[in-house]
């Protein structure tokens, strides 16, 4: 099979502006191929409806590469601690029916709590944190407001105590560049630190508090079914890798966005009924997970007008597909008006993102409650100088420098 051309999706200069790099790989076909540091040599769904029908067609692929012949992934958990390859155990890399079964049991769970009656909490957290900005002329505010309102939030959702909160910024905090295996290798002890945290916290008199989504999920059954000590480790470490990471890119790049762009937050300030589909916009356009978990061809099979192989990896390129012409019109504009805006930043099928409502609700109410608190806010930087991390699949600001007060 011919090699695609090479492009450029991890430096901090395609994440300041991915359009004109995602254009030219959906000239290329519906699908390119790409040699992605750690993951190796993987196909891309790159058009909106081949990122669609990839994710969508689980009759031809495959999440568990085992179901498509691969032996890949199983060898190197076997080489990573026990500690770490226990995460593997998420519904994530399931098919059905094990994925079904692991859904279920977090759906049950999740069905306790219901997002309508959870936005008093997160706004109270949202106003905790503010509160600590009052008085201050210039902040970061992706170090002191967006990473900290999810990972307070998942952690309260979670009943994790809240005194054990900060050690979670100190454990997982040198996970950032993910594209340098090194990075990686520094990071796994702070893993190691947070799993074993979570398999103590989680068991009977551990500490978590009876009503949040560790005790819930420790209780779920499905057919008599409950989730084993490590299927239950991994799926808590799932919701809060889930909950925590991309929200805190969707709240720092949608702030980013609407400060960077006076015209739509203008309307946005004028006309506050805007707040949802604000929201979608910084979906589409932010795009904050870029990629999807790689799906593995379970046959030979000719899609989308290529040959592949069984057992060829392939994974949808969500920001490719958020800003498909062919799909959206004007899609490189940010348009807070935007409507229909079938974006697929939560993926489709099966493995649609079981938080999708709780991430519509954070980005809503940490937009409304900064720009309500702090009417005269502006970014403290030329929006060319803005970093950004240097991140595979993940669009994440280094900072976020701002002015608090004219």
């Amino acid at each position: 099979m011919l090699e695609s051309r090479s492009f450029d999706i991890l430096s901090p200069e395609f994440h300041a502006n991915p359009f004109p790099t995602l254009d030219r790989m959906r000239a290329d076909g519906a699908t390119v191929r790409l040699k992605l540091p750690i993951i190796g040599r993987t196909w891309f769904a790159v058009t909106y409806d081949s990122c669609a029908a990839l994710l969508k067609d689980d009759a031809t692929f495959a999440r568990d590469p085992g179901n498509a012949g691969s032996r890949t992934q199983a060898r190197i958990l076997g080489f990573l601690p026990r500690t770490i390859g226990l995460l593997a155990l998420n519904m994530l890399g399931h098919d059905d029916p094990e994925h079904r079964r692991l859904r279920g049991l977090v759906d049950q769970a999740f069905q306790r709590r219901t997002i309508q009656a959870m936005k008093p909490m997160i706004t109270e957290i949202a106003d905790r944190l503010l509160d600590k900005l009052t008085g201050r002329t210039q902040v970061d505010l992706v170090a002191e407001f967006c990473r900290d309102l999810p990972l307070w939030v998942i952690c309260a959702m979670l009943g994790l105590p809240e005194q054990d909160h900060d050690r979670f910024k100190n454990w997982l905090g040198r996970l950032k560049d993910t594209a340098d295996i090194a990075a990686v290798i520094r990071a796994i002890p702070g893993v190691i630190r947070v799993v074993r945290y979570l398999r103590r916290v989680s068991r009977p008199g551990g500490g978590a508090l009876p009503d949040g989504l560790t005790v819930a999920l420790r209780d779920a059954k499905t057919d008599g079914q409950t989730l084993s000590e490590d299927e239950l480790v991994s799926m808590i470490f799932l919701l809060f890798g889930a909950g925590q990471e991309t929200t805190t890119h969707l709240i720092s790049g949608g702030l980013y966005a609407l400060l960077s762009q006076e015209g739509q937050l203008a309307q946005l300030r004028s006309n506050p009924s805007l707040m949802p589909t604000c929201v979608e916009e910084c979906l589409r356009y932010v795009s904050p997970v870029q990629m999807t978990k790689p799906r593995f061809a379970v046959r030979d099979v000719v899609w989308q007008g290529r040959q592949f192989r069984r057992g060829d990896m392939l994974a949808g390129f969500l920001a490719a597909a958020n800003c498909d012409p062919a799909k959206f019109e004007n899609p490189h504009v940010f348009d807070i008006r935007r409507h229909p805006n079938p974006h697929l930043s939560f993926g489709t099928g099966v493995h649609f993102c079981l938080g999708f409502q709780l991430a519509r609700a954070e980005a809503a109410i940490a937009f409304e409650r900064i720009l309500t608190r702090f009417p005269d806010i502006c970014l403290n930087r030329d929006a060319q100088k803005m970093v950004w991390r240097k991140r595979l699949g993940i669009r994440a600001l280094a900072q976020l420098p701002v002015k608090l007060v004219a």
